[in-house]
């Protein structure tokens, strides 16, 4: 959830969200200031629509204000653009890694993280040069704490890539674009 400019006392963040999160209703944790708060959204949300977390600055930050998430629809993989990254969660994990018909490379990263930052222009060139060949994901970590913890994503970015449901290869830090090739290449 990435921090966003907002009023004086209040402050943005950006949640994304898959279809059946928005259509069933989903519950994630937010950090802040070392401190986590479970943001419930409720079933029905829409791209635009804002969760209020009343006095939650109170309790992350020691002072008055409310925390806005402002909600983001994602599309499903199915109905995703040529090269896109696709929005990893610990809800739709099994269906979007473990079940794909494709070797699936997932970036595990934080929005706090700059060398997380450093890999999203990689990733997103990988992804369209190896466009059918691999699927291509990103899981944060603060918001998706289960599978995080499965996958013992102790350092980020961490990218792991899924063959038939398993892990078969792990890179731990922000990589070019040459290596990530040579990596994939390595992994087909």
């Amino acid at each position: 959830m990435p921090e966003t400019t907002g009023r004086e006392n209040d402050v943005h963040y950006e949640l994304n969200v898959t279809a059946e999160e928005a259509r069933r209703g989903a519950t994630r944790l937010l950090s802040r200031n070392g401190k986590r708060l479970e943001v419930n959204i409720p079933a029905g949300v829409a791209s635009g629509n804002v969760v209020k977390l009343t006095n939650a600055l109170q309790v992350t930050d020691g002072r008055a204000g409310d925390i806005l998430i402002d909600v983001q629809v994602i599309k499903a993989a199915e109905n995703r653009q040529p090269g896109e990254i696709i929005e990893v969660t610990d809800a739709n994990f099994e269906n979007e890694v473990l079940k794909s018909s494709l070797p699936v490379v997932v970036d595990f990263w934080a929005p706090w993280c700059s060398p997380c930052h450093m890999m999203a222009p990689v990733m997103s060139d990988a992804a369209l040069q190896y466009e059918g060949r691999f699927k291509f994901g990103k899981l944060n970590v603060d918001e998706n704490p289960a599978s995080a913890a499965n996958y013992k994503a102790m350092s980020i970015p961490m990218l792991l890539i899924f063959k038939n449901g398993q892990v078969v290869d792990r890179s731990v830090g922000a990589i070019p674009l040459a290596q990530l090739k040579n990596w994939l290449d390595a992994a087909a």
